[in-house]
């Protein structure tokens, strides 16, 4: 059974010294914008991060502690079917209609994730933001580092051991290419790829992989975000034989989860295309 680690007392507000504050700052650069190994990975080439297994991990940590924002969501370890491989992960709300949430390249991990996540938990739906392996609290063997898929599915899987009868993967960036290249593969009902460049080691390319995608399908890219092609990816949706599909092209440059919020913060709004990312997860949007 999956292993969950409750919060027993409320997160006090802390002194921020100043070596503190220069970590929040490269924290929460790490997990906004994209980086030169995220958002330019198209062109600079395939990371290798996700090939690398995790010999040690960090310890069980609140997501105020951990990521320095007050969105206190459920910390759950999630375990591999290859011992001693678990998956870290950060869960709010609950339903039957469940979110797995991919993250993008950069320290935080799962952490730019938590306050969309938190809003989609208050709409009556279970969001799970997942660290990769490689990334926070995932400790993963080799050979499920090197299965992005059986990763994937691993927290589909979890998603519906709580009740969920319907599941989205949702990724941002390398997590959005990873959404597209396998989360149908994973057992995904729905697939949401923000920002996910074309190419991305471990999964299929863009346009092999929505071929290949048979259930509703969203790609969201910004113009102005470079490294992101949005013609390619207008070209890839345009070839997949999802009953629902859609490429929409926003202006600006905003990169993977930044499309769905206005910052981290616990105060951030939900964009409108975050509204739009939960009409799919859902099922209400018609494409």
């Amino acid at each position: 059974m999956p292993r969950r680690h409750n919060r027993t007392r409320p997160v006090r507000t802390a002194v921020l010294t100043g070596s503190m504050v220069t970590l929040l700052v490269t924290l929460v650069a790490a997990c906004g914008a994209p980086s030169s190994m995220d958002a330019g990975s198209a062109s600079a080439g395939p990371s290798t991060r996700s090939a690398t297994p995790l010999p040690t991990r960090e310890p069980t940590r609140s997501v105020a502690e951990r990521c320095y924002v007050d969105v206190p969501g459920e910390v759950v370890d999630i375990p591999g079917a290859d011992a001693p491989s678990s998956l870290g992960a950060v869960a709010y709300g609950h339903g039957r209609t469940a979110v797995v949430l991919l993250h993008q390249t950069g320290h935080g991990g799962l952490c730019g994730w938590v306050t969309y996540a938190r809003w989609v938990g208050s709409q009556g739906v279970l969001a799970v933001a997942v660290d990769d392996c490689g990334y926070g609290a995932s400790r993963c063997t080799e050979q499920l580092a090197g299965d992005t898929r059986a990763m994937v599915a691993l927290a589909v899987d979890w998603a519906r051991s709580q009740g969920a009868t319907r599941v989205a993967v949702v990724g941002a960036s390398m997590g959005g290419a990873r959404a597209l290249g396998v989360g149908q593969a994973a057992g995904a009902d729905v697939v949401v790829d923000l920002s996910g460049p074309t190419h991305w080691e471990g999964v299929p390319d863009a346009v092999a992989a929505a071929r290949m995608t048979t259930v509703p399908l969203l790609v969201i890219s910004a113009d102005g975000d470079r490294g992101i092609p949005g013609d390619e990816l207008a070209a890839a949706v345009a070839g997949s034989p999802a009953p629902v599909k859609e490429h929409l092209r926003i202006p600006g440059s905003a990169h993977g989860w930044n499309i769905t919020m206005d910052g981290i913060a616990a105060d951030a709004r939900v964009t409108r295309e975050g509204r739009l990312v939960l009409d799919w997860v859902t099922g209400r949007a018609r494409g």
